[in-house]
């Protein structure tokens, strides 16, 4: 999935500035799917030129005019046409599988620590997604969600259950090389 279809789906939903944007990167899309900044105006951007979006200025005083970018007709399309094609399965690029098939005796230690590292971090994860869920996701509130808010719930569901898979995985590879390596 490219950018491009991250942005069409946001602004699907409603009209939005690139600020707006760029905070849901940091709220909710930011657990599954990151961008920077500059990497949203940019296709931002292309996507105007590209007339799959089109934007109204908006004047403000004492500060640049913003714009505000909604969906062109050419941008429903597109996306329509997205969404009516079946998504691949996507490889997993993972370097910490890379960094783990270069251990052996002599650096047996620092894989280690790379993996208790990646534990604590998996695992404060979690932590953040299982937060999440309780405060915005009880088992009341869910009942009343808005039928536009049950994806994002999913999505979450998606992100507990892949880092509490990934975590029983890295105990597992800590367990693996203390057997093979001891220590």
């Amino acid at each position: 999935m490219s950018l491009k279809f991250v942005l069409l789906t946001l602004l699907d939903r409603k009209p939005a500035t690139g600020y707006d944007i760029v905070r849901e990167f940091d709220d909710a899309i930011g657990y599954f799917w990151n961008a920077s900044h500059q990497q949203v105006y940019r296709e931002l951007g292309s996507m105007t030129d590209s007339k799959l979006l089109k934007f109204k200025q908006i004047k403000q005083d004492d500060k640049p005019d913003k714009k505000l970018y909604s969906l062109s007709i050419t941008g429903k399309k597109a996306l329509q046409a997205w969404l009516e094609n079946p998504v691949k399965i996507q490889k997993n690029k993972n370097l910490l599988l890379v960094k783990l098939l270069n251990t052996n005796s002599k650096n047996v230690a620092l894989m280690q620590e790379e993996l208790e590292r990646n534990i604590s971090d998996s695992d404060a994860l979690r932590n953040t997604y299982l937060e999440l869920e309780r405060n915005y996701y009880s088992p009341q509130q869910r009942r009343t969600l808005p039928a536009e808010q049950v994806m994002i719930y999913a999505a979450l569901r998606k992100g507990i259950l892949s880092i509490e898979a990934h975590l029983a995985w890295l105990k597992e590879v800590r367990d693996l090389l203390q057997q093979s390596f001891g220590g």
